[in-house]
């Protein structure tokens, strides 16, 4: 009995712990339950004060400049819990102005440099201090410490200046030199705290070019960045940028490291990045550079930029002068009429020079695109059977001419197409190219003119009346014939 007593008095204390376990589980998946709900209102946290809805790029090339200089504005009114917010908004939603442009990267330029225009000394003080400022009221700020940063080395390259470096005074050598370290340690103790922000590594970024890090350290650094944020495409930009001639590079380094990784990571997405490298190399001025990238290949990257994230009239700009830097005026002609008078300075320099661009583009495009309207034909022309066997009989009656200009002109040219529109009798009515023509070709088509004049009939008969033909002349080959 005291044994049953015993276990009775047991199991109603063991259902009683299990009750009361029961309850108390209740009332903490409640309590949870109330927490996740008012956590839940709480991340809901109020969007920024300020909108960038009115900074539209696909309608106004000066879009991104205009959100800078807004940027700034909040700086010099000690807006700093605004730009905050803006900067923790852009970082966490990754998010793009049309054509692109991150925000987060267009804040940070905002915020570089007194702007807009040329900053006095006294203009950079105030601007510095603003920033240290804001460091130092936010102190758990992201931004501040790289925005500050970014400022020490834009204020050293301010008392460098651009020019050539025999132009520049040893004081401003050691301003340069002093800034840049400044920079360098502000964002080594951002990184020691535990900042993490993709603009990090472009603020270090511009501290190795400033220092003129040896390449491989410079490129150990850009392969982190990548690494941190693959789709940040800055770091590609300034890291080809290092790799040109004139800083760190040989000739043909930015094109080789643009495929190289437009290769890696394949598909619509690797043009796309292709492109946007391409697109800080290619200037309007005598560099060589850009002409080692891939024309068809950016090209189809700037289709990939539009069709991901829409139109941007600064790309638009950009792609017109690769299109003028590759004599493809059609096209060339297209994005200056998308343009219009929105022309970029960054990407022109002058106004005289995007209006001078503009009109040769505009002067040239028909006769480009009457031509290439030609060589379809000429195209189609051959790939008949009769359109062959014409093209055999033409050579041949060509060879004629071709040999007594070998004699005066050598074998030392490249090859030159050349469209004719033959006539019934087999008179040239017209000649077309768009190559430029050497002494070789220039004498076959001088020859071909005086016969012309004569009324002779320098071909044989057409298949019909306007029959355009396309005739490759060739020194080379010709040269083996008289052999």
């Amino acid at each position: 009995m005291t044994n049953q007593n015993a276990f009775n008095s047991t199991s109603s204390s063991h259902t009683s712990v299990v009750a009361f376990r029961v309850a108390a589980l209740s009332v903490l998946v409640l309590v949870l339950s109330l927490a996740a709900n008012a956590a839940g209102k709480t991340k809901a946290a109020k969007p920024c004060e300020f909108s960038d809805a009115s900074f539209d790029v696909a309608t106004n090339a000066h879009a991104l400049e205009d959100y800078q200089n807004a940027i700034a504005e909040l700086l010099k009114e000690k807006k700093f819990k605004d730009l905050d917010c803006l900067a923790n908004e852009a970082r966490a939603g990754k998010t793009r102005f049309s054509g692109g442009a991150w925000k987060l990267r267009q804040l940070y330029i905002g915020l570089d440099s007194p702007r807009p225009g040329h900053p006095t000394e006294v203009e950079w003080k105030a601007h510095m201090k603003l920033i240290e400022n804001w460091k130092d009221s936010y102190p758990k700020s992201v931004t501040a410490p790289i925005a500050l940063a970014e400022s020490y080395v834009s204020y050293g390259w301010a008392a460098r200046g651009t020019g050539y470096s025999d132009d520049v005074s040893q004081s401003g050598w050691k301003l340069f030199g002093q800034r840049a370290a400044k920079a360098k340690q502000i964002l080594n103790d951002a990184a020691v705290g535990g900042v993490k922000c993709p603009d990090w590594y472009i603020a270090m970024q511009l501290v190795s070019r400033a220092e003129g890090w040896p390449l491989e350290q410079a490129r150990d650094l850009f392969l982190k960045a990548a690494k941190f944020e693959p789709g940040y495409q800055y770091y590609y930009r300034v890291f080809a940028g290092y790799l040109q001639p004139k800083w760190s590079g040989k000739e043909g380094d930015a094109a080789r490291f643009a495929e190289e990784w437009a290769d890696r990571i394949g598909g619509e997405a690797g043009d796309l990045l292709y492109y946007q490298i391409a697109e800080v190399i290619v200037c309007a001025c005598a560099d060589p550079e850009f002409g080692h990238f891939s024309w068809a290949r950016a090209q189809k990257g700037f289709a990939a930029l539009e069709k991901t994230y829409g139109p941007s009239l600064v790309s638009v700009n950009a792609f017109a002068l690769m299109a003028t830097k590759n004599t493809e005026w059609v096209l060339a002609d297209t994005e200056f009429k998308r343009i219009g008078d929105q022309w970029v300075k960054d990407t022109w320099t002058s106004e005289q020079w995007f209006n001078q661009m503009r009109g040769l583009s505009a002067q040239l495009a028909p006769q480009k695109s009457a031509l290439l309207g030609n060589r379809r034909e000429a195209g189609d022309n051959q790939r008949t059977k009769e359109g062959q066997e014409y093209q055999k009989e033409a050579e041949h009656k060509l060879l004629a001419y071709e040999q007594k200009c070998l004699k005066e002109a050598g074998v030392g040219e490249p090859k030159f197409d050349v469209l004719l529109l033959v006539a019934k009798d087999g008179d040239i009515q017209d000649m077309k190219s768009d190559q430029t023509p050497g002494q070789f070709s220039t004498c076959v088509s001088r020859a071909l003119y005086v016969a012309h004049a004569n009324k002779e009939t320098p071909l044989p008969a057409p298949p019909r009346d306007g029959y355009w033909v396309m005739i490759t002349l060739d020194p080379s080959v010709v040269s083996a014939s008289v052999k």
